[in-house]
């Protein structure tokens, strides 16, 4: 049987070297996300003005053999200082979204202009793809002998969806019924 700690242990190993961190440990589970606190990933986020974090939140049912992957992406804007448009007063704006279960995302962003030692170049220039992280989960989960199963807000998103489309051929099969005794 293999643990959350064991599992955790083996991504953590994963992620040396790269942005990816593990973190918020409990028994059953771990989060990997990007390691805000270090100052080299700080830096991109904060001076870059990226407003989007992304989690994978692991669960393991260690009796089972099996772990579940769930994405979170939070996006976080705020503004504050004077409205430029019209009468100028001090306003605070802020604003928060989140998608949680299976999510892609993909992003790169380039800019142009002039750094802090006054030099033309890319002043941003980064990339970002989800199944990144995803990688260095389910390589060690694999190693170990994990299965990887259907995160619970994906079932619940699925179950939606088969009941629409269920919901949508019944009603196509009473819509024919009624045009067949109708003509």
């Amino acid at each position: 049987m293999v643990t959350a700690a064991e599992l955790a242990a083996e991504v953590r190993r994963a992620t040396a070297n790269t942005p990816y961190m593990v973190a918020d440990e409990t028994p059953t589970g771990f989060t990997v996300q990007i390691d805000i606190v270090d100052q080299q990933w700080w830096t991109l986020m904060k001076r870059k003005s990226l407003e989007s974090s992304f989690q994978h939140v692991v669960e393991v049912d260690p009796a089972a053999g099996t772990y579940t992957v769930t994405d979170r992406q939070t996006t976080v804007a705020w503004e504050a200082g004077l409205d430029a448009g019209g009468v100028p007063r001090p306003v605070l704006r802020a604003r928060k979204s989140m998608q949680q279960g299976t999510v892609v995302s993909k992003s790169f962003r380039k800019e142009v202009g002039m750094d802090d030692d006054g030099n033309v170049g890319a002043v941003v220039n980064y990339s970002f793809d989800s199944s990144e992280g995803k990688r260095l989960i389910d390589g060690p989960a694999q190693h170990l002998g994990l299965t990887k199963k259907m995160n619970s807000t994906a079932k619940v998103g699925l179950t939606v969806a088969a009941v629409a489309v269920g919901g949508l051929l019944i009603g196509l099969v009473v819509l024919l019924v009624v045009l067949l005794l109708v003509l």
